[in-house]
C-alpha cells in the first residue's frame, strides 16, 4: 500500500508540473497577447473603443459574468460542472430583493443598513444552494451535470412561482451604489471582481484546501487513500460557487434595480463555460489568473463586436452565434494540445 501510494504521488507530481507549466504559463501568456490584439485591432476600427466611457462600461459589466466564470471553474477543477449558478445568482438576489421589500418599513431612515442585510441574506441563499448541490454530488454522487441542471430547474422554477414571472421592483435608492458608483474613478462592482478573484487565487495556490482540490480534480482515488474528505471537499466547493453566483446576483440586482428569473438565462452559462475553458480551467489544473483574463477577453470580444455591427440587422443572432463558435474552437484546441502533452 506504501508502494502504491509514494507512485501514486509522484504520477500525481509528474501531472501537475507537465499542467501548470501549460494553464498557468503558456495559457497567461497567450491570452494577453489575444487581449492585447483585441484591444489594438477595435481601437483602430473603432474610435470610440479607446474611449474613458467605454472603458468604464466594461468595467461595470464584465464582473457579474466574471463571478459566474469562477464559481464554474472552481467547479470544474474537481471534475464538476455548475449549471445552476446563473439561477442561484437570480434565486439569491430575488430573496434579497423581498428583504428589502418586506423590510423596508422597519428600516426608515437605515436603508443602507437594509441593503446591507439584504446582500447577507443573498449570500446565505447562495451557500444554500451551493450546499444543495454539494450534498447530490459529494454526498449522494449523482453526476455534476445531471445535479446541477436538476437544482438549475428548481432554482428557476421558485422564482418564477414567487415572482409569477413578473420583474421585481422598487427598491431603495441605496441599493444602486454598487451597480453605478465608483471609487477613484473605478467601477465597484469591478474592484469587487478583482478582489474576489485575488482571495480565489490566494486559497487555490496558498492553502491547504487549494491543494485538495486540485487533489481530488486530478485523481479522486488517490486523494481519498492520502487521507483526503472528497464528500467534504465537494461540499466546500460547491457552496463557494454558491456565494460566487449570490455575489453576481446582488451586482445584477443593484446595477439594474430590479430582480427576474430570466436575468442572464439566454447567455450567461454558456459565457461562464467559456471563461473557465478559455482561461485553462481542467480537472486538477488551471489558474485564476486565466479566468480574470479570459473575463475581459470575452468582454472585448462582446463590446467591439456590439460596436462594429451597430445598425446590422440579426447582430444578435450573429452575436451568440459567434460565442458558441468560439466556444468549439477552443474545446478543439484544448482537446488537440492536451493530446500532444500526454495529459488528455
Amino acid at each position: 500500500m506504501k508502494v502504491n501510494q509514494n507512485m501514486a504521488e509522484q504520477k500525481r507530481d509528474k501531472i501537475f508540473s507537465r499542467g501548470f507549466k501549460f494553464n498557468i504559463e503558456d495559457r497567461v501568456l497567450l491570452l494577453s497577447v489575444v487581449l492585447i490584439v483585441l484591444v489594438i485591432f477595435f481601437g483602430v476600427t473603432k474610435e470610440r473603443f479607446l474611449t474613458v466611457n467605454t472603458i468604464r462600461s466594461m468595467a461595470f459589466q464584465c464582473p457579474e459574468i466574471g463571478l459566474m466564470g469562477l464559481g464554474m471553474a472552481i467547479a470544474m477543477i474537481v471534475n464538476g460542472i455548475n449549471l445552476s449558478i446563473n439561477d442561484t445568482a437570480n434565486l439569491s438576489a430575488l430573496v434579497a430583493g423581498l428583504s428589502l421589500i418586506e423590510l423596508a418599513p422597519l428600516f426608515v431612515g437605515y436603508e443602507f443598513l437594509l441593503v446591507i442585510i439584504a446582500f447577507l441574506i443573498a449570500i446565505g441563499m447562495g451557500i444554500a444552494c451551493g450546499a444543495l448541490n454539494g450534498l447530490l454530488i459529494g454526498h449522494i454522487g449523482v453526476p455534476p451535470i445531471l445535479a446541477t441542471l436538476a437544482s438549475l430547474t428548481l432554482y428557476r422554477g421558485i422564482s418564477v412561482a414567487v415572482t409569477g414571472g413578473k420583474t421585481l421592483t422598487g427598491f431603495p435608492e441605496e441599493l444602486s451604489v454598487i451597480g453605478y458608483q465608483t471609487v477613484l474613478g473605478v467601477p465597484i462592482p469591478f474592484i469587487i471582481f478583482l478582489v474576489v478573484g485575488v482571495l480565489m487565487y490566494v486559497v487555490l495556490e496558498h492553502t491547504t484546501f487549494g491543494f485538495k482540490v486540485r487533489m481530488l480534480g486530478t485523481n479522486p482515488t488517490a486523494a481519498k487513500f492520502s487521507g483526503i474528505d472528497n464528500k467534504s471537499i465537494t461540499m466546500k466547493v460547491y457552496i463557494l460557487s454558491g456565494i460566487l453566483g449570490a455575489i453576481a446576483g446582488i451586482i445584477v440586482m443593484s446595477r439594474t434595480n430590479s430582480v427576474a428569473y430570466e436575468y442572464g438565462t439566454r447567455a450567461y452559462i454558456l459565457q461562464a463555460l467559456l471563461i473557465s475553458v478559455l482561461g485553462g480551467i481542467s480537472p486538477g489544473f488551471g489558474s485564476i489568473i486565466g479566468v480574470l483574463l479570459a473575463t475581459f477577453t470575452l468582454q472585448v470580444i462582446s463590446t467591439g463586436f456590439n460596436m462594429l455591427l451597430l445598425g446590422v440587422r440579426g447582430s444578435s443572432f450573429f452575436k451568440d452565434f459567434s460565442w458558441g463558435i468560439i466556444f468549439i474552437v477552443i474545446l478543439i484546441i484544448d482537446h488537440l494540445m492536451h493530446r500532444r502533452r500526454g495529459i488528455g
